[in-house]
């Protein structure tokens, strides 16, 4: 036990995890080691996938290092609805919450290295230690607000305004993820999002 309490201190990915947490609520060194003692480490290859449509998603992963996408598969077509990478949470949440088969794929873009909390650990946190229950309220919050403005980007902005938000919201993503994948996530075609990145230097 002492040998693990001294990895999880000392340890970047956890080290990492806190940074992420604490910008949700404040944990003192003992609700910090029972929430950290949680967490399993795990790495997906390139291409490999976390998550497939049809299965329930019983994991919310933490990326240290490395990329994911979320997409669903329509008629063939793959749809991509989002991005995770560093420093980031990631997993089908509504699939999580819900213990409910999910429509998506999450897969490897890069090989990544994560950590994992399982739903039935992360629901004893929750009623456990009530810094992980405010974690958990402000996660969700941040989730609904996200959706909302991304709801109204694809039903409001042009392709060009779509374009600008995301190089000033995350302006390194064009180095992260393939062209073919942020022009679907955008809503527009790869020859679209070419001419505006040619535009827009």
């Amino acid at each position: 036990m002492l040998k693990q309490i001294a990895s999880i201190l000392e340890d970047k990915i956890y080290l990492s995890l806190r940074t992420q947490v604490e910008k949700y609520t404040s944990l003192t060194q003992e609700e910090w080691l029972l929430f950290s003692s949680c967490w399993e480490q795990c790495i997906f290859k390139k291409n490999e996938y976390m998550t497939k449509s049809g299965q329930i998603e019983n994991w919310f992963y933490f990326v240290y290092d490395g990329v994911l996408r979320l997409y669903a598969d329509k008629d063939g077509e793959e749809i991509n609805a989002g991005f995770t990478y560093n420093n980031d949470f990631s997993g089908e949440y509504a699939s999580f919450l819900s213990q409910e088969p999910t429509e998506f794929y999450i897969q490897a873009i890069t090989d990544c290295s994560l950590l994992r909390i399982s739903y039935q650990s992360l629901m004893r946190m929750f009623d456990e230690l009530k810094c992980i229950e405010r974690f958990g309220r402000q996660f969700n919050a941040k989730i609904l607000i996200d959706m909302a403005k991304r709801q109204l980007e694809s039903r409001s902005f042009s392709a060009e305004e779509k374009y600008k938000r995301l190089l000033s919201q995350s302006p390194h993503i064009l180095q992260l993820v393939p062209q073919k994948h942020l022009a679907s996530y955008l809503g527009m075609t790869p020859e679209t999002f070419s001419r505006l990145r040619a535009k827009i230097r």
